[in-house]
């Protein structure tokens, strides 16, 4: 009788034990109601404030373009890389690449001079006319940024924008 006593202590004790293991588990479950309620990050705003003649030569014009970018987050977020392309009046002007580029401060904003040369070797002269006489063009700025913020995790963003901006020197 004592044998049985201990069996079925054994059994009791190794149930008792499962139903424990079980029920931490199932209580531990990420549900997708609870999934995603930590910090996220929101994505920066992009806007081309100016764009600049900083030196007019026969085939190449150097220009400066100045991004406007809005953190509406409440920490600030870091810009590890910024990759562009520069499109005038429907046609590739220039492209960059900024390396360890930035921070935006918490629910801020920053201006950045992005400094690019545009070769007029295969441009309209319709268009070089335009950059010459100073008048408004036609924009696409595009790229991919990284960004990194606090401890989450990696956040690679595509940003295409398009508009009107006036040439000034």
């Amino acid at each position: 009788m004592k044998r049985s006593g201990a069996v079925f202590k054994a059994i009791f004790v190794r149930l008792l034990v499962f139903f424990a293991v079980t029920l931490f588990v199932f209580s531990c479950k990420v549900t997708p109601e609870t999934a995603g309620k930590g910090p996220r990050i929101q994505e920066p705003d992009f806007s081309i404030s100016s764009i600049v003649i900083l030196q007019a030569e026969l085939v190449n014009t150097r220009l400066k373009v100045k991004l406007r970018i809005e953190n509406p987050n409440p920490f600030p977020v870091s810009f590890s890389s910024l990759e562009y392309e520069l499109y005038g009046e429907g046609r590739f002007w220039a492209e960059g690449t900024e390396k360890n580029a930035f921070t935006v401060p918490a629910s801020d904003f920053i201006e950045k001079d992005l400094y690019l040369i545009m070769n007029f070797i295969d441009m309209k002269r319709g268009l070089l006319d335009k950059v010459i006489a100073m008048e408004s063009v036609e924009f696409r700025f595009a790229g991919t940024v990284v960004i990194n913020a606090m401890d989450m995790p990696i956040l690679t963003k595509s940003f295409d924008l398009e508009g009107e901006s006036e040439v000034t020197r």
